[in-house]
């Protein structure tokens, strides 16, 4: 367990972390319903050779509350860097999973002198297909009108979650009994971070300024995201290198750790 549970204070509210490690610093971002206890396979094997940052952004995990002076993902980005930078940390490397893939592009975009290299996991910087909106916003009305994930709801997310037909149940069984545990006023925070995730700019634009070390990794039966978008962003993002791994859906860190853990080692280590 990722047990240091420190806290950085933003507009009166504390955006929770952990700090591992010594070394070039790491900054994971997870995804939409997760938190930062998804990193801990990475973050046991990394920590040896580097600092690893893990965040639990607005609504999630520790960071039970949203700032209501948040008005997009670029301001989650700002959040970042102002915790970041109150850590004395000049420079970083990113990863992101997820909608955490999208900030950390935002993140690169606006600081592209303080971030050594970008990872893109299971993640699309572009705009939210108009079909996952809808299906996402029927989720987020329902916890609107009920403050709260209920079980039902949050064993469909958490199937989404996983591999299509995997033996992953009790990561499923985990992954809903953390949703379902969730306060009213958590419950309400995580849906107000959601609407931005889902309804985020598109980074496409703005794709050509990108000229870092990019990876773009993907789990094959990812029920979220596509494999044909982790190719629009290779192809898009100068000099990207692109790696699928397989028996893994949007859990891939959680699902395929050793895969993980030797990609992130070979290609941090690559980077100059």
């Amino acid at each position: 367990m990722l047990t240091t549970d420190l806290q950085y204070s933003i507009d009166n509210h504390p955006l929770h972390f952990a700090d591992i490690g010594n070394g070039e610093a790491i900054i994971f971002l997870h995804g939409l319903f997760a938190n930062s206890q998804i990193w801990q396979a990475q973050c046991q094997e990394l920590s040896k050779h580097y600092r690893c940052i893990t965040i639990d952004l607005w609504g999630h995990g520790n960071s039970t509350t949203f700032n209501e002076n948040c008005q997009s993902l670029v301001d989650v980005a700002d959040h970042i860097d102002q915790l970041v930078s109150s850590l004395k940390i000049d420079q970083y490397h990113l990863i992101g999973h997820g909608c955490g893939a999208t900030i950390a592009a935002e993140i690169a975009l606006k600081y592209p002198v303080k971030t050594k290299s970008l990872t893109l996991l299971n993640g699309f910087i572009g705009y939210e297909p108009q079909v996952n909106c809808a299906k996402y916003q029927l989720w987020l009305d329902e916890i609107n009108q009920t403050q709260k994930i209920n079980h039902q709801l949050a064993t469909t997310i958490s199937q989404l979650m996983v591999a299509k037909g995997s033996n992953h149940q009790h990561i499923i069984e985990g992954f809903a009994k953390q949703l379902s545990g969730y306060s009213d006023t958590q419950a309400v925070a995580i849906s107000q971070f959601a609407h931005q995730a889902i309804y985020k700019r598109d980074t496409f634009e703005l794709v050509e300024q990108l000229t870092l070390p990019t990876m773009v990794i993907v789990g094959v039966e990812n029920q979220l995201r596509t494999v044909l978008e982790s190719y629009l962003m290779s192809d898009e993002i100068d000099g990207a290198c692109l790696h699928h791994i397989s028996n893994a859906g949007h859990l891939t860190m959680i699902e395929q750790p050793e895969a993980l853990n030797t990609l992130l080692s070979q290609f941090l280590g690559s980077v100059k």
